[in-house]
């Protein structure tokens, strides 16, 4: 399976991730993306590929548009939820398959900003985004400036898992149909 080709440069918002105290931000409500979108502008407008926001208490939440993991001493270290995330499907799955596949550990706490400059690898993680490596965050470089070997050990095991070239976790994907004439045939299916 071939990886994101594109590696993500981020710079950490001036706008704070919305808080528990006013709409929250694990619910995936259109109310929320004003102030995500925001973030991503601003990042844009500055040069960068995207965006990552602070919570109210000055640690990270998540991008504009994923979530954010950063590798350290070969352990996988994501925000919790009640850091300020929306509830990600791709994040829980991301998280399962680190630990049960790959053995990697895996550590829910807060991070601070200062993390994401020394981390040694970084990554983004959504239903669009998939895992898209981060090399430099504020221009600075994360790790080696270029994608991790975790991240992208992560990378293939989860396009192994969502595209049904291996067994496992096939609960997790959900047949989709082409319509052609009556039948609904697989995607890629023989129509003899």
């Amino acid at each position: 399976m071939r990886a994101r080709s594109t590696p993500a440069h981020l710079k950490v918002s001036s706008y704070t991730r919305i808080s528990e105290s006013t709409t929250p931000p694990r619910v995936k409500t259109a109310a929320n993306y004003h102030n995500s979108r925001l973030a991503a502008l601003e990042a844009r407008v500055d040069g960068y590929d995207n965006a990552v926001q602070l919570n109210h208490r000055g640690t990270v939440a998540e991008a504009p548009d994923a979530c954010m993991a950063i590798v350290r001493d070969g352990r996988l270290i994501t925000p919790p939820v009640f850091a300020g995330l929306l509830e990600s499907v791709t994040r829980s799955t991301v998280l399962q398959l680190a630990a049960e596949t790959l053995g990697i550990p895996v550590e829910e706490r807060e991070v601070d900003r200062s993390e994401l400059y020394v981390a040694d690898e970084a990554f983004l993680c959504g239903t669009g985004a998939e895992i898209t490596p981060v090399v430099s965050v504020d221009r600075i470089e994360v790790g080696t400036g270029r994608p991790g070997p975790l991240t992208q050990q992560l990378q293939e095991a989860y396009y192994r898992v969502v595209r049904g070239t291996v067994e496992d976790h096939a609960e997790w994907r959900t047949p989709v149909y082409e319509r052609t004439g009556a039948r609904f045939p697989a995607v890629g299916a023989s129509m003899s």
